[in-house]
């Protein structure tokens, strides 16, 4: 899509930069039918899958084909900003999956606590009045500590200093990549360290992290692996798992930012969109109520008793289709040549990526109102027929937020749950509208769907 020559394309590439929501729709009507086609960035050309069949493909392609670890090392320069040990070793990942996933249900009682604790420490209105809070900043606090509660635990949770780093990592990885990219690799390690953020970040991230690693690793000596009262938390399973350099109090710092680079920025987004549907569309707001209470009060706050609240799950999910992280999902990177079932040849080194939006608005896929906003569509669908294929959590070829396959995001039931938290304790303890009676509308750069930074939401006690 767009110029091709070795210096037109960049023309395309600026204009897919400042308006990277416009190029896709542009090119997902001019080649739906192909089903592929391949869009210009200042970095490199990406192709595109908008047809089932190719995402099929890409979806059932082995690693060592199209690879998602490739992809995200090419995207963020890995080894130049989130570390070489993190490329070569990303242990962290199968941890997500398995042992922290698993202890979700465990550690929600603090999940929720310290979601509580977020929303109360911000939102302070008194009687009847209403006070106006920046919505990304304030989601953002609420995310990061929530976020940080599962990955270190009291107090360092609610440090300032920590959380502001953490909340500013994300950004500094994005920069770091960006300077890095047009150096050839001899020079690229060297770059890094005299003129990126991220070397700095790590360093302040060990200093904070070094006390409370150095502590655990004498409970560990003293008294053994599953000694009493041993931290349920994300540090915890990493220093059960780390071996050799891995256990270095710099490395595992520079994990607990990986974690946060994963989790705070993409969760924040979608919530914010969240909270600007909840804020300008009042009709949801009785009837998630009340799903809410009933469960609440039969059960008691609890993962299990979220799961029940299909209508929430429902709403998060249909923000997320509309208004998920970016327009693309999908991530891989061809490390050999690949060839589609359709005969398309991908030399090796190429991006794929998938369209999500395309799938997301097609109304052969989700009907006439595909590009409407209907908070209760997946609960309609839950109770027509499976229960399970419409959760927020769900991936499959007509639902892209979280990606598609083996690589889908991993952290996606503990994003899903924060959210679900959050919304639960606003609806039950608040109400919430926007500024003006117009929805907040995003921005994008490139394929990244960006909620407004300058929109207020406004709180009130609830009445």
């Amino acid at each position: 899509m767009g110029p091709s020559g070795v210096f037109s394309s960049y023309s395309g590439a600026l204009r897919f930069l400042k308006h990277g929501d416009k190029v896709l729709e542009e090119a997902y009507m001019r080649y739906r039918k192909r089903g592929i086609f391949k869009v210009a960035d200042l970095a490199r050309w990406i192709v595109v899958i908008i047809s089932p069949e190719l995402l099929e493909d890409l979806k059932r392609a082995q690693d060592d084909h199209l690879s998602f670890s490739e992809g995200v090392a090419e995207f963020v320069q890995v080894d130049w900003t989130l570390g070489p040990n993190v490329h070569k070793n990303d242990y962290h990942v199968p941890i997500v999956r398995s042992q922290f996933t698993r202890s979700l249900t465990a550690m929600y009682p603090e999940i929720h606590d310290e979601i509580c604790s977020a929303i109360s420490d911000q939102i302070t209105p008194q009687g009847e009045e209403w006070i106006s809070i920046n919505a990304i900043g304030f989601v953002s606090q609420v995310v990061a500590r929530a976020n940080n509660r599962t990955f270190v635990g009291l107090p360092l949770c609610r440090d300032p200093e920590f959380l502001e780093l953490n909340l500013r990592y994300t950004m500094d990885v994005v920069i770091g990549a960006e300077i890095c990219r047009p150096f050839p690799v001899i020079l690229k390690g060297i770059v890094a360290r005299l003129f990126t953020p991220v070397a700095a970040a790590t360093k302040k991230a060990t200093k904070k992290l070094q006390p409370l690693i150095r502590s655990r690793y004498s409970l560990l000596r003293t008294h053994g692996k599953d000694y009493e009262d041993k931290p349920l938390d994300f540090l915890s399973f990493l220093m059960d798992e780390a071996v050799g350099i891995e256990k270095d109090p710099e490395e595992l710092s520079r994990r607990i930012l990986v974690m946060n680079f994963a989790a705070n920025s993409t969760t924040s987004m979608s919530f914010t969109h969240v909270l600007f549907f909840i804020a300008g569309m009042p009709e949801y707001v009785a009837p998630l109520r009340e799903e809410v209470e009933g469960v609440i009060a039969a059960e008691g706050w609890t993962r299990t008793a979220l799961s029940k609240c299909h209508k929430l799950d429902s709403f998060i999910k249909e923000t997320m289709r509309l208004r998920g992280a970016g327009k693309l999902s999908t991530l891989r990177m061809a490390v050999k040549d690949f060839t589609f079932s359709d005969g398309t040849f991908i030399p090796k080194g190429t991006i794929i990526q998938g369209l999500a939006s395309g799938r997301h608005e097609d109304p052969e896929i989700y009907g006439e109102s595909a590009a409407e906003f209907d908070g209760f569509r997946f609960d309609n669908l839950r109770n027509a027929g499976d229960v399970t294929k419409h959760q927020a959590v769900s991936v499959g070829l007509d639902y892209l937020a979280f990606g598609l396959g083996k690589p889908a995001c991993p952290g996606r039931f503990f994003a899903v749950l924060v959210m679900k938290t959050m919304l639960a304790h606003i609806l039950l303890h608040y109400d919430v509208k926007n500024t003006s009676d117009k929805i907040p509308l995003p921005s994008y750069m490139n394929a990244s769907c960006i909620p407004d930074s300058s929109a207020n939401v406004m709180f009130r006690k609830r009445q």
